[in-house]
């Protein structure tokens, strides 16, 4: 039979060797899935939907934001440790590496109808949305929003510039379509410039100004954001699950050695 100091011996022997065991599952899991969480999101839903989801490595999760009614998908908040993108397709898809934890979030903002213009329900499919960004330098007419039109063959986007600055040119973005079949460059320098776009699309419109006397500048695109990996290619969450390992480990060496000089 065994003594109580050999049972307790026992006892937290199968212990150490349980916490071993979940530790090695739990690692194992760590290096091959990746944890993607999709916060709520107001003026929309998304699918998936909001919740916390496990995916394997490599897997590619398709994401598709929907604005509710008189909304309009923005972008959305892609971010991992030590990195964030903005993804401005309501439609995209991301592939997860192991280890990796998401966290994801669709932005929708409200619509406003144009001033002096009648209201009609928005119709996502067929409407023209157009997103006015705030300007240094100067404002326009209308102001900065984001707002729809039914018909924009005569509406006329106009900069007013602020004393000491000078109108330059409008920076036009947008999904890589026809315009609506209306010609257009992506930095026009007509002042009013006339809006007629795809409709069914959102453009978004910049007024550039510049100091009285200076030259146009030359936009500079910006460099995208890529995950950093953690010490050694490892994500912090593996390393931590790692230590746990190595301690246990130590933990039942030690059992051991006590186990033989007892007897």
């Amino acid at each position: 039979m065994f003594s109580k100091k050999n049972s307790k011996f026992v006892a937290l022997t199968l212990l150490a060797t349980l916490l071993f065991a979940a530790a090695l599952t739990m690692s194992a899991n760590a290096q091959t899935q990746a944890t993607v969480t999709i916060l709520d999101s107001v003026g929309g839903t998304t699918d998936p939907a909001a919740g916390t989801y496990q995916y394997n490595d490599g897997q590619v999760v398709t994401l598709t934001a929907t604005p509710d009614t008189d909304n309009a998908f923005q972008n959305w908040i892609i971010s991992t440790p030590g990195a964030t993108l903005n993804d401005p397709n309501p439609t995209t898809t991301v592939t997860v590496a192991a280890g990796t934890t998401y966290t994801i979030q669709a932005i929708f903002q409200a619509i406003s109808i144009l001033p002096n213009v009648p209201y009609a329900p928005f119709v996502a499919g067929t409407d023209a949305v157009i997103g006015i960004l705030a300007s240094a330098g100067g404002t326009t007419n209308p102001p900065a929003g984001l707002y729809y039109l039914t018909d924009a063959t005569a509406f006329n986007l106009t900069a007013t510039a602020a004393s000491g600055w000078q109108f330059s040119h409008w920076v036009i973005s947008g999904p890589n379509l026809s315009h609506g079949g209306y010609p257009y460059t992506a930095t026009p320098t007509d002042n009013p410039y006339n809006v007629n776009h795809g409709y069914g699309n959102r453009y978004d419109y910049q007024a550039v100004f510049t100091p009285v006397g200076s030259t146009e500048p030359t936009p500079i695109g910006g460099a995208t954001a890529t995950p950093a990996p953690g010490m050694g290619g490892l994500s912090t969450d593996t390393w931590i699950i790692i230590a746990l390992v190595i301690v246990i480990v130590i933990i039942l060496i030690g059992f051991g050695v006590y186990a033989m000089r007892k007897k």
